[in-house]
């Protein structure tokens, strides 16, 4: 394996973002982080394990407020590292390529005030319904133990928190909120077990008819 690889994957990334329309702002701003996150790829397997280490080291010195826009890059150039054409197409067709700036965040908080009282958090009936979904999906799955539920549970109470001021307008309002809150997790375990319950539990915000399914077909969780 070589640089070689990272190389032809960007080159890939950056025609199919040409192709719809890319300007030289939204180019400039992926050559920065490619740049940096490419040597920390070369001569990795080409595993999720690896992207996720390759991404931590990447993000550890960056400001939690360009979390956000960062992720969606690094989100978007993994298929094309990992050479699999099929996710790219996959990519494109249902969550697409962001090529304008991140106009809505969620307020800034201090995880630490605001953590202990999400237990006692008082919640609207609509966010309560994917609330509760999500949490009896988790305690119907054999191997989840009961810190485990606790631990996501508050995650997603913590979205719930951070999404009620989002604009109707921002159809990315859930991923952008993950990607922000994320950063606030100090330890990379518990940040990788934020992403994981994030995913799980945005098939029950989404109201998604086979929610429970989709959150079975999602273990074991895949990091990217």
């Amino acid at each position: 394996m070589s640089s070689s690889r990272e190389a032809d994957a960007i080159q890939a990334y950056y025609n199919l973002l040409h192709g719809k329309g890319a300007d030289d702002a939204i180019m400039a701003q992926r050559d920065v982080l490619l740049a940096e996150l490419s040597p920390l790829l070369a001569d990795l397997e080409c595993t999720s394990t690896a992207y996720r280490q390759a991404v931590d080291d990447c993000l550890a010195d960056k400001p939690a407020q360009r979390w956000p826009e960062l992720l969606t890059i690094i989100r978007e150039f993994y298929p094309f590292w990992r050479g699999d054409v099929k996710a790219v197409m996959q990519y494109a067709d249902t969550v697409g390529f962001e090529l304008h700036p991140i106009s809505w965040q969620p307020a800034v908080i201090d995880l630490q005030s605001v953590w202990p009282a999400l237990q006692s958090e008082k919640f609207e009936t609509s966010e309560l319904w994917a609330l509760n979904g999500y949490v009896k999906a988790l305690k119907s799955m054999e191997h989840k133990q009961e810190m485990d539920i606790e631990l996501r549970t508050r995650m997603a109470k913590l979205m719930l928190l951070r999404l009620r001021e989002a604009p109707m307008t921002e159809k990315n309002a859930f991923r952008i909120t993950a990607d922000a809150t994320l950063p606030l997790f100090n330890l990379k375990n518990t940040r990788h077990l934020f992403l994981n319950a994030v995913r799980e539990f945005y098939y029950f915000w989404a109201a998604h008819p086979d929610a429970v399914e989709m959150l079975k077909q999602l273990q074991p969780p895949e990091i990217m």
